[in-house]
């Protein structure tokens, strides 16, 4: 089965938090599927678009993530001038080292 699009709401998870958090697109975004907003790359500011995993397992604290950038987007697909965000994308948590990826893509 290929890779699907991402879109508001979809299901995230980091592999050194302790829950699941949903993925939030930046507010304004004008592309949608299925009447939902479509996610970039881009949409992995801490808190605004990526909220907190639970207690990260490697600080023990609240987990606040801190990635910057999701990886493996789709580069010929743009949205809002960025590649859209794949089912398959990932990102890394400099903090905690976690691997933050989809379980869900929303639609």
């Amino acid at each position: 089965m290929g890779e699907s699009y991402v879109v508001q709401g979809a299901k995230i998870s980091c592999s050194m938090g302790t829950i699941d958090a949903p993925l939030r697109t930046t507010p304004g975004r004008l592309v949608k599927l299925r009447g939902k907003d479509r996610a970039n790359i881009s949409d992995c500011v801490p808190l605004l678009n990526v909220g907190p995993f639970g207690v990260c397992k490697v600080t023990q604290m609240p987990c606040v993530p801190a990635c910057a950038v999701w990886l493996k987007g789709k580069n010929d697909v743009l949205v809002q001038g960025m590649p859209a965000l794949l089912s398959g994308s990932m990102a890394v948590c400099p903090a905690g080292g976690g691997v933050l990826k989809i379980n869900n893509d929303g639609q």
